[in-house]
């Protein structure tokens, strides 16, 4: 179950909220100023996520470098992003 804690709460209760992750198998989002900082997951989450090999994660720079290296002409990037969004 996916719950949000704000950092104050999170703070009081580290102990009850680490035990909750490990034991019931909760997850949290912890907040700073109603905005997402961090996120508490299971061991067992981490690792499956960890785990998978084909996982990259890009920055936006890189992201804007595939763009530019993409070889669709203006028709067929209209169409894959249609494509896209419909999934």
């Amino acid at each position: 179950m996916l719950q949000n804690i704000n950092m104050l709460d999170f703070r009081k209760k580290a102990g009850q909220v680490i035990d909750e992750a490990f034991y019931r198998k909760d997850r949290f989002v912890i907040k700073r100023k109603n905005k997402p900082v961090a996120v508490l997951v299971p061991v067992e989450d981490y690792e499956y996520l960890m785990d998978e090999g084909d996982i990259e994660v890009y920055s936006k720079s890189r992201i804007k470098e595939f763009e530019k290296q993409d070889k669709l002409n203006p028709e067929e990037k209209i169409l894959a992003k249609q494509l896209l969004k419909s999934r």
